[in-house]
């Protein structure tokens, strides 16, 4: 659908905002890009040996003299300056403090009392100036039994229970008299291919809770505090588990694994992915009756109708079965004729190459080519989400490390003389500065 009016591509939503970026690694440089992107003044404060981000493979050359940049770092810090700053050292702590006194948002990701040691706490920051608005993302929040433990995205899905749903079924031969079958088990829990806590447990609710933020401090002229946990994000963002549990859909005893899939999560046939004759695979999503019986009717097989929505499971198992037979006969390219375009939430899964050359892609314009600052042209994923009143232009490559030091510092109101101390003790880096 087009919009309704012309995209403004100098319309910014978030023009005259000023972010201090002290975050590391995916949670929070995806947050920041997302708030620089719709015209925040993003700041990347960092140490002086950088965000360990820049020096994560894959690793791409760049267009000048400068050692090669990660492109996982590329695509996470658009738009956004950067600071080098040893905050270890009173000097830069004291300088930092004089940059947040114009900031309006401080966002950090470190373990809950690093930044207390580092005397910029969130208490002590607010407290000094009352419209800064203060988030932290860590893994399991900012108090709790477990708020100084270590982890990573797989840590806080397994804690969360989304890892133990996410299971192949594995079912016994059905025997050949239709009675049930031997045995339905789980496989052991799979990773999911991309980083589900870091990006909508971590970088969408900071993003969410800065704009909350901003808003209430439009009304009250005070700022927040913003606690991020992506376990917690990972436990909310799972409204369907938890409907399931509370009707006692699982776990299920009688399993050999006492449990059982979710009706989501391949616990029912008519939502569910099956092979196709050439070894490629259709997702099928027929969750309401309408699509259901559209379906059953295509596949000419109307008898299967009434078995939508089968509680018990061996008939669930015998009609995965069928469903399985039906669709190993055709390609998923003659399967998409017959249904894609026939109101029956039936699909491809494609490999994320296809996915980027994709017909809706391209026609969505969900990627474009970027300045990546690379030797080679570079391309990056569209500033999301669309807003009618705005395209959002991306204005600068990510930095390099301490890129902008100088010109930051100065509008903080730091004398050149200040600021060549800094440089001078190595407080501040910049490339091509004078540290001598």
């Amino acid at each position: 659908m087009n919009a309704p009016f012309a995209l403004d591509t100098r319309a910014r939503p978030l023009a005259g905002i000023r972010v201090l970026d002290l975050t590391r690694l995916l949670p929070g440089n995806y947050a920041t890009q997302m708030l620089a992107d719709f015209g925040a003044d993003v700041i990347k404060v960092e140490p002086p040996e950088g965000d360990p981000a820049r020096w994560m493979p894959p690793l791409s050359s760049r267009n000048d003299d400068q050692a090669p940049i990660s492109l996982y770092f590329a695509l996470l810090n658009r738009n956004k300056r950067s600071l080098a700053i040893d905050l270890k050292a009173p000097s830069g702590r004291d300088a930092l403090l004089r940059l947040i006194a114009s900031a309006d948002v401080v966002l950090e990701s470190f373990r809950p009392g690093v930044m207390e040691r580092l005397g910029l706490g969130a208490a002590m920051l607010t407290s000094r100036f009352p419209r800064l608005i203060y988030g932290a993302i860590t893994g399991y929040g900012q108090d709790g039994p477990a708020s100084h433990l270590p982890g990573h995205d797989i840590n806080y899905l397994g804690r969360a229970g989304m890892l133990d749903m996410n299971r192949a079924t594995m079912v016994g031969p059905l025997p050949p008299d239709g009675s049930p079958a031997d045995t339905t088990t789980l496989g052991p829990p799979a990773l999911a291919p991309t980083q589900i806590a870091d990006l909508a447990a971590g970088a969408l609710p900071a993003v969410i809770g800065v704009l909350l933020a901003l808003v209430r401090r439009a009304a009250t002229g005070r700022g927040d505090i913003i606690d991020v946990s992506m376990f917690d994000g990972a436990v909310a963002l799972q409204p369907i588990a938890l409907a399931a549990h509370l009707a006692g859909l699982f776990p299920r005893p009688g399993l050999a694994s006492d449990a059982t899939p979710a009706p989501l999560n391949g616990g029912d046939p008519a939502y569910n992915v099956y092979r196709t004759r050439d070894g490629e695979y259709l997702t099928l999503g027929a969750l309401e009756p309408k699509f259901w019986q559209r379906v059953c009717s295509i596949l000419g097989r109307p008898d299967l109708i009434p078995l939508h929505g089968e509680a018990a499971i061996e008939r669930r198992v015998a009609l995965h079965a069928e469903l399985a037979a039906i669709f190993a006969t055709r390609t998923r390219a003659e399967w998409l004729s017959m249904l894609a375009d026939e109101d029956t939430c039936v699909g491809p899964v494609l490999t994320f190459a296809e996915t980027l050359e994709d017909p809706l892609t391209l026609a969505r314009g969900l990627t474009q080519p970027a300045d990546l600052g690379l030797s080679e042209p570079g391309l990056a994923f569209a500033p999301f989400p669309r807003l009618a009143s705005a395209a959002p232009p991306v204005d600068r490559p990510p930095p390099l490390l301490g890129e902008h030091g100088v010109a930051i510092l100065t509008e903080a109101g730091l004398s050149k003389p200040e600021i060549t101390d800094l440089l001078r003790q190595r407080v501040v880096l910049q490339p091509g500065a004078d540290h001598s």
